[in-house]
């Protein structure tokens, strides 16, 4: 079996698209044993806020203003037009 220090050299030397999902997986496990919320929302509501700010932090897509979003949200309600 190894021990802590080797795991730990072992995932220090992996590339850093894999150390980052090493360090994600760690980092939910740790978040599913301390967040309540987590479990009372679900863990995919968690999954697609993470692949959300994803994509925002790799220029993939652009945040917009929640009243902006609300906004249309509810002009789509009123005019009764569909999401």
């Amino acid at each position: 079996m190894l021990t802590r220090e080797e795991i730990l050299n072992c995932a220090l030397a992996l590339p850093p698209g894999d150390r980052e999902l090493v360090a994600a997986a760690l980092h939910d496990s740790l978040e599913a044993e301390q967040n309540p919320a987590e479990s009372l929302l679900g863990d995919e509501f968690f999954k697609e806020l993470r692949r959300r700010s994803a994509a925002i932090r790799a220029g993939q897509t652009q945040a917009r203003p929640a009243t902006e979003v609300m906004a249309e949200l509810f002009q789509r309600q009123t005019d009764g037009t569909s999401l």
